[in-house]
């Protein structure tokens, strides 16, 4: 038995797309998951499943959202030990930055060095981001709405889903 995370992209943020944390749980326990734990809205569960590679953990949880709640998901799973490496490996936060600019977005594959490359800088400035195992770290110095960082998703041509800094964190402290 594996303790997993699941991180769902894009729920309950606006007035569509809602999942009520209590109904996300028990479908998760449908599947046979045990130890099912959300945290607060933000669409992150905690669970223990058998073993199993992350991509069919990936591919039921998000297949089971489309049965039970007729959305479309993407759902990316890490294991504790992934998402402690993301909280200890973050270049900004390891430098002192304000933790209210700090994201972390998780990213279903790693992408082509070609393609980071490929996004200029400059041009996101004073936005910053340095890349991670599977993860970009993104430092937000005018918030999200400022933010002049390029839509990952297209840029990177992977899915990606994004967590603030203090969510990443207590998620972390969630799997200890």
């Amino acid at each position: 038995m594996t303790t997993r995370i699941a991180l769902l992209r894009g729920i309950n943020v606006g007035r569509n797309r809602r999942i009520a944390m209590a109904d996300l749980r028990m479908m998760l326990e449908s599947l046979g998951y045990d130890d099912v734990r959300t945290h607060l809205q933000s669409g992150n569960a905690i669970f223990i499943s058998g073993a199993g590679k992350d991509a069919a953990l990936e591919q039921q949880i998000s297949a089971a959202i489309k049965a039970t709640f007729g959305m479309d998901v993407a759902v990316m799973v890490r294991t504790p030990a992934e998402i402690a490496s993301v909280v200890d490996s973050n270049p900004f936060a390891v430098r002192g930055a304000d933790t209210s600019e700090l994201h972390a977005t998780f990213l279903a594959a790693a992408p082509s060095a070609a393609k980071i490359a490929a996004v200029d800088r400059a041009a996101c400035a004073p936005d910053e981001f340095s890349v991670g195992e599977r993860v970009i770290y993104v430092r937000l110095r005018n918030g999200v709405m400022g933010s002049r960082l390029p839509d990952w998703d297209k840029t990177l041509g992977t899915r990606t889903t994004t967590r603030n800094w203090n969510t990443t964190t207590r998620l972390r402290e969630m799997l200890e």
